[in-house]
């Protein structure tokens, strides 16, 4: 079962609108406080709804370039990122088997992912609404297995046997170049912020294209 995309972004977004009330009744502060610092680093969770509703989590760092230019890093780990025209054919599959065995089959499949992304982003002067827009270069490394309830791993076998899939992931994981385009806004409460976000991906050389659509919410401290 895949996790549901609103059972992360909702609790994750409670923490948007509690920064927003801070922000806004929070007492004056020396402009020393309000001044952000060159570098930061953020955590943030949310998810994917493209290729699917799934679960992901990234690190990013980040360096101030100019007034308000940043270079950063990130490192993102996908819970799943498999299509849903390969979850389909693993369902007509098995039902196929289970038709012409007469035993049940039922397969599951699943494409980890984590991610590493260079680049940078142009942040909007601003003490405590910052919107930014940005993008990046990297690699993403995909792992797939895929599941028999009844028999166990069958990953190699479902690419061998009945040729559904990608080649480069029958056996082992498969590691390709990544373009990512992102906007979102930052919340600051001095020199905490909330980062509410959202970040295109896109992986090169796979049979199966992987675009990557999600959303994030997070937490940094500039300094």
């Amino acid at each position: 079962m895949q996790p549901r995309t609103s059972s992360v972004i909702a609790p994750l977004l409670v923490c948007v609108f509690a920064s927003v009330a801070m922000a806004q009744t929070a007492p004056a502060s020396p402009a020393t406080d309000q001044v952000p610092g060159r570098g930061y680093v953020s955590a943030l969770a949310g998810a994917t709804f493209s290729p699917g509703a799934s679960s992901v989590f990234s690190v990013e760092y980040g360096d101030q370039m100019r007034r308000d230019v940043h270079a950063y890093v990130t490192f993102s780990y996908f819970e799943n990122l498999m299509s849903q025209a390969m979850r389909d054919d693993l369902t007509a599959l098995s039902g196929t088997l289970s038709s012409y065995s007469g035993t049940p089959w039922e397969f599951t499949g699943r494409d980890r992912g984590a991610a590493f992304v260079a680049g940078a982003k142009y942040v909007a002067p601003g003490t405590t609404v910052r919107p930014y827009v940005g993008g990046g270069l990297g690699a993403i490394s995909l792992k797939r297995t895929i599941v028999d309830r009844y028999r166990g791993d069958l990953t190699t076998a479902v690419f061998n046997d009945f040729n559904i899939g990608e080649p480069g992931l029958a056996s082992t994981s498969a590691t390709k170049p990544l373009v990512e385009a992102g906007a979102g806004v930052e919340i600051a409460v001095r020199h905490t912020y909330v980062d509410v976000g959202y970040r295109y991906r896109h992986a090169f050389r796979l049979t199966d294209a992987v675009n990557v659509s999600q959303l994030s919410v997070g937490i940094g401290y500039r300094f």
